[in-house]
Parts: C-alpha cells; structure tokens; sequence
C-alpha cells in the first residue's frame, strides 16, 4: 500500500488529473473535503473518471503480483516503498503521480489476463454485532453501515453493484446517469442512479427506505415478479417467500436513527424491540411469554451503550428481567 501526504492544492495548482487523485486516493489522508471535490470531478471530467477507475483496477492487480514477477516486468529492483507520512508540497505533485504510474505500469503488462468484465473497484464490508462504520466508494458514493452487515461492493465501467448478504446500508449514492447503482438483496432488487435509501435485509424479509430522490424496487419469485418506485419518505418490503410489497408512507428518520448512534421506538411491540436490540447487544433478550410480547415501547437509547435498554426497560414496561444459563435475558411481564 503506498502512502503519501499532500498539501492542499490551490488555485495556482496543476488541475487536478486521474494520475492526481489516483495517488491522493491511496495516500492515507483522504478527507470528508476531498472526498466532496472528487465527487465534482468525477461529474466534470467523466472520461478522466474512467481513466481514474482503470488506474484502481490496474493498481489493484499488481498488488497482486508476487514480488519476484514484479520485478520481472519491470526489468530491475522493485523502487523503495516511498515512506509513510511524507510531505508532498505543491509542485511535487507530477513526480508522486509519476511513481504511481509506476505501480500501473507493471499491473498493464498482465492486462490481457484481466476477465474482460473485471471491476475496477472491488471490496468486502462488513461489521460485527454492535459495530457500525462508514466507507466512502472510489466514486464518491458513501455507505453508512449497522450492526452484523456482510455486503461485497464491485464498481464497473458502466454499472456499480453491491451484493448485501445481511444486515443494514445506508446509501447515499453519487449521482452518475451512465452507471447505474444496483443493492441486490435476497429477493429484492433496488436500482438508482443517484439517492439516499436504506435496505435492510433479515432472514426473512428486505426492507427499503428511501430518504431522498426516488429508487426502483423489484422483487419476488421469477413467475410473480413485482416492480415498484418509491419516492422521498416512502418504504416497501419484500418477502424472501412472497411477492414484493406496495410502497407506503414511513417513518425514515426514525428508522435510520442508528447513523446517528440512536435506536427510536415509538409505540413499537416489544416483541419488535427485542429483534431490534439483539442485533447490537452482546447478551441477547428472549421474551419468556406471548403478553410481554404484546406490551408497548416508546423510548430512544444510545447505540454506545445499548445495555442501557436492560437496565430501563423494567422503567419503561412492567417486566422483569432473569438471566438464563443458556445465555439470555428472558423478559416476563408483571
């Protein structure tokens, strides 16, 4: 991995190039600003963009590459690793991009071997109970993911593609009309160009949630296929077993409250709540009878400390709480 530190560029700086924010991308020290401004440039220059995209997928094979083909195809010794932390001043910028085009050099001579389809950006996310992170997309696109999520992301020439296996994704998707973005869940198909949603997927069910803009959903079994388009405020639901849902008023913000570091019930069943805490907390509640199932929650708590739920549910509900030896906290109710 090749690290290097930049000053920030001004307006008597060189524009910025696909060589350019190829080695700014791998230099460690990307932040929420440049992120923003990559996101221009890729609207502004999309033929740049797509040189940017082949340079990640090149780069991302030599990677790759054992060291002693490396220094086959490159005809000498393997350049030093630059160091990590070093300053870049403003001038210096051709010489690092230059070093960079080194490592895409060596990656274009095995070009021929690439699937013809390959990704130019491929990753795995995915958090473990009780985690949530963020992860910015080579092309500017930011997803904001919950607790217990495994989704493989994959960034083609002319389409981007997330497989989520489980869990939960905020997406706020930079808007791109000739790359369609795709989650496919289960089931359940969404589709954007350019949007904030969520997708939820449980092992019986994907649920969506769109924030801003608008996302075409389809789902179902291949003989009952069904086709949907949400809008701002709206949310759908797909059956692993069924056929797709009808879209419907929803209450997003509250739903999404987890980026934030909150969960929000609101009159919510505590058979629902008990589901919805599991997913962050180390030891999982069990509702010991059907009636503390049927009790009612309205309450907020932090993400930081989900235990908190089972020390205020008592206060909340009127259950009592006993700790099994086979490792839950059953709920009965009074």
């Amino acid at each position: 991995m090749m690290m290097f530190s930049f000053s920030n560029r001004d307006a008597s700086s060189e524009p910025a190039t696909a060589a350019w924010w190829f080695a700014r991308w791998h230099s460690g020290e990307l932040t929420r600003r440049d992120r923003r401004e990559f996101a221009r440039w890729r609207l502004a220059h999309p033929d740049a963009a797509a040189d940017f995209d082949r340079m990640q997928q090149l780069g991302a094979t030599a990677a790759k590459l054992p060291r002693d083909q490396v220094k086959s195809l490159l005809g000498g010794t393997v350049p030093v690793r630059p160091r990590p932390q070093l300053r870049v001043e403003r001038g210096q910028t051709l010489r690092l991009a230059a070093a960079c085009a080194a490592v895409v050099a060596v990656a274009v001579a095995v070009w021929w071997s690439l699937p013809a389809d390959a990704p130019s950006y491929a990753t795995l996310v995915s958090t473990e109970r009780g985690e949530r992170r963020q992860v910015t997309l080579p092309d500017g696109s930011v997803l904001d993911v919950n607790s217990g999520t495994q989704a493989h992301v994959k960034l083609y020439a002319d389409r981007r593609v997330v497989e989520l296996d489980a869990g939960e994704v905020l997406f706020t998707v930079t808007h791109d009309a000739t790359r369609p973005f795709t989650v496919r869940a289960g089931s359940g198909d969404v589709r954007v160009t350019g949007t904030v949603f969520d997708v939820r997927r449980d092992p019986d069910q994907v649920a969506v949630l769109v924030e801003s803009g608008s996302v075409q959903v389809s789902g179902g079994h291949w003989w009952n296929l069904g086709h949907a388009v949400l809008r701002a405020g709206q949310g759908i639901r797909v059956p692993g077993s069924g056929a797709i849902g009808v879209p419907a008023p929803a209450d997003v913000s509250t739903a999404i409250a987890w980026r934030e570091g909150r969960v929000v019930f609101k009159n919510t069943p505590l058979t629902e709540v008990v589901r919805e805490m599991n997913r962050y907390l180390a030891t999982p509640l069990r509702l010991a009878d059907s009636k503390a199932g049927r009790l009612r929650v309205s309450a907020s708590f932090t993400l930081d400390r989900p235990d908190a739920l089972i020390d205020a549910l008592p206060a909340v509900v009127p259950v009592r709480l006993t700790a099994s030896p086979s490792g839950f906290i059953d709920i009965s109710a009074n």
